[in-house]
């Protein structure tokens, strides 16, 4: 899980991913994790790999703080929501929702 970690993060900081699309499947397919336990640990792990990659960035140049801070806005409300949401929805549905999105977002970034 470690060499997961490590290719999380150069994820993270080269292409903005890594969280979700690299540490759920992986708890989850390696580590023998359910999706519920495999999204919570995603979310406790890719913070400081977050703030790293923010930092680089903004060393960079390359964030715009007025999007991050509206992006921001809606997150945490939205996270507040969602955790609200997670008890009441059962794991199989988690597990689909979140193939879905993975498909749904390479076929628009293929097409674009």
């Amino acid at each position: 899980m470690v060499g997961v970690g490590l290719f999380a993060g150069v994820m993270s900081a080269l292409l903005g991913v890594g969280g979700g699309i690299v540490i759920v499947p992986a708890a989850m397919f390696i580590y023998g994790a359910s999706t519920k336990v495999a999204v919570g640990t995603s979310l406790v792990s890719i913070v400081p790999t977050a703030l790293m990659s923010a930092y680089g960035h903004s060393r960079l140049g390359n964030i715009d703080w007025k999007l991050a801070g509206f992006i921001v806005a809606g997150s945490v409300v939205g996270a507040l929501a969602g955790t609200q949401m997670v008890g009441a929805i059962p794991d199989m549905w988690i597990r689909r929702a979140f193939a879905v999105l993975l498909v749904a977002t390479a076929v628009r970034m293929a097409w674009r």
